[in-house]
């Protein structure tokens, strides 16, 4: 019985531990969203611009984009397909290989786009684990 007893609360110990690092995680993200968002908006490439990021619960980082020059209207459903897993593609190399981003990286963030067009309406959205950045 003293076993358990004591496996529960190292069991405890490790889980609030495990909660505080989280915290701590995404409070730093917070402070990166704020500093980012200080030089938002920004034009990125022909098209794209980064208008915000933001932190959320649970080690979640999300980046929203406008393509200034397209309209949902315009754009084929196919051609939304095309452009999402390019983009995805093109996110995940940068993930995997930039130094910028190594703390969410050893810090297990994931990674959310989300693209509306130059109305305002979404147009696509990804998100990228750490499964999938970790994956060789």
């Amino acid at each position: 019985m003293k076993n358990v007893i004591s496996l529960s609360l190292v069991c405890l110990t490790f889980v609030l531990t495990s909660c505080k690092q989280e915290n701590k995680i995404d409070d730093d993200l917070k402070e990166v969203a704020a500093n980012i968002n200080k030089t938002t908006p920004q034009i990125l490439a022909d098209g794209v611009r980064l208008d915000s990021v933001s932190a959320q619960p649970g080690k979640i980082f999300r980046y929203n984009y406008t393509l200034t020059d397209d309209a949902k209207e315009g754009v084929s459903p196919e051609q939304i397909e095309v452009f999402k897993t390019s983009a995805k593609e093109g996110a995940l190399r940068v993930i995997k290989t930039s130094p910028d981003i190594k703390q969410f990286r050893d810090n297990d963030v994931t990674m959310v786009y989300t693209y509306y067009d130059k109305d305002g309406k979404k147009t696509a959205d990804f998100k990228i684990t750490p499964e999938e950045y970790k994956a060789k």
